[in-house]
């Protein structure tokens, strides 16, 4: 969490000094917009694209007091980084198992983008939650006027704050495994797999990396595919899926600790990613095998050796 969320923070306070936030989201804002966002609110999404969801929210944390956010708008921008985060890195794993960076990556911000125009509808035509993002438990309210050294002060506050709502939230994590009620959650969602064209055999590793996330699930992909036993259109749907809803439980906790609404960064994000991957993965499964080989499916090297 530190080396991820320090270095961000200090980029985001030296940006906001030298105005570079208010240039980045001139340049994000026509996306801001389609999602109802803030433009600021786009150095938020670039970062998570690029790094993380810690960081993503360290981000927000820091640029607050330019923002005047709803709890809609809140739930819409970290469902939305809950979907596609850390493509530089995650989709590098996917890489390893044979899917092309370009469509995974491709893939998870176009759901990502879609699912936040979606929702921002939803909770814009309805009404709901329009009422102003409140975090309780934050130690201080972020200001435009800090000096450097209260700036200093009241993140290290900010920091341990967080380090005890991330040991809480790992902790009932760790419940959950012990009580194996993660297991049971797997065994009840592992049906809806069937809708999305993915067989039998990877239906344990796809669930996973949904529960646990895309670390965990593409290392067992990579190793089920070296060994031979998935074939090439069962790693593109599996890592498909994990790309864009991984980390079921565990993501959603944290960016509900941030402010998001549980309807957006739980439910809905499940029910989309769900709907978009059995739209997805019949128009895959009808792609002929020499533009799936071409487009899609490039094994690594230890795949190729394998086979």
């Amino acid at each position: 969490m530190l080396k991820t969320m320090v270095p961000v923070m200090i980029l985001v306070r030296v940006g906001m000094e030298f105005g570079m936030v208010d240039y980045l989201g001139t340049v994000l804002e026509p996306l801001m917009g389609l999602m109802g966002l803030p433009a600021a609110a786009g150095l938020v999404l670039a970062v998570g694209l690029l790094v993380s969801t810690y960081s993503a929210v360290a981000v927000m944390i820091s640029i607050l007091p330019l923002l005047s956010l709803s709890v809609a708008d809140v739930t819409v921008l970290l469902s939305v980084v809950l979907i596609a985060h850390a493509l530089p890195l995650e989709q590098s794993i996917s890489r390893r198992a044979g899917i092309s960076f370009i469509f995974s990556s491709g893939l998870r911000f176009v759901v990502g983008i879609s699912y936040g125009i979606v929702l921002n509808l939803i909770y814009s035509k309805g009404g709901w939650l329009q009422e102003p993002m409140q975090l309780s438990w934050l130690p201080y309210t972020p200001s435009i006027d800090e000096t450097w050294l209260q700036w200093g002060y009241s993140s290290t506050s900010l920091l341990f704050t967080l380090f005890w709502v991330i040991l809480a939230l790992i902790v009932f994590l760790k419940l959950l495994e012990l009580m194996k009620i993660t297991d049971l959650i797997g065994w009840l969602l592992s049906p809806l797999l069937r809708l999305m064209g993915i067989s039998k055999a990877a239906t344990p590793i796809t669930m996973v990396g949904v529960l646990l996330g895309l670390s965990y699930g593409g290392g067992l992909i990579i190793k089920e595919a070296q060994e031979g036993k998935l074939s090439s259109r069962d790693v593109v749907l599996s890592l498909s899926f994990m790309g864009i809803c991984h980390g079921l439980i565990e993501d959603p906790l944290v960016m509900m600790t941030f402010g998001a609404h549980w309807s957006g960064a739980l439910l809905g994000r499940f029910v989309f990613c769900v709907a978009a991957m059995t739209v997805i993965s019949r128009l895959i499964l009808m792609v002929p095998e020499d533009a799936f080989n071409r487009f899609l499916y490039r094994p690594g090297p230890a795949v190729k050796a394998a086979v």
